[in-house]
């Protein structure tokens, strides 16, 4: 009676300890992608063109830089610039899980945005 009693314990136990741990993975894995997003974004934000006194991104030098950042990482992603001055990298990955693997699921989807913005400033203004 104590030994269907401790079988039952320990898998519940185990299932209990895995929950916890592959969803710490995940959030890690979700915090690193979050930071790749948005170094990726800053990447791209670097890339400037001058129009009118301005500085504004140069639309596709901050695609291609932002966009290969994140290729040396092991997540994909997309890139766009939305008004003139703001780069937004979203990333998708995913973290392979350690325990919930027993109960058939393998893995758990990470998708993270990073954004940056470019800002003119002249004497202390911003232009």
């Amino acid at each position: 009676m104590v030994s269907v009693w401790v079988s039952v314990a320990l898998v519940a136990f185990m299932l209990v300890i895995g929950i916890g741990v592959d969803f710490a993975g995940h959030t890690t894995t979700a915090q690193d992608a979050r930071a790749v997003a948005a170094e990726a974004a800053r990447a791209g934000g670097q890339q400037l063109t001058v129009t009118s006194g301005r500085a504004r991104p140069d639309v596709h030098a901050a695609i291609t830089a932002a966009n290969t950042y994140v290729a040396a990482t092991p997540y994909t992603g997309a890139t766009t610039v939305h008004g003139g001055d703001t780069i937004t990298v979203t990333v998708t990955g995913h973290y392979t899980c350690s325990f919930l693997s027993i109960i058939g699921i393998t893995a758990l989807p990470v998708r993270e945005t990073g954004t940056a913005s470019v800002k003119s400033v002249l004497g202390g203004d911003e232009q």
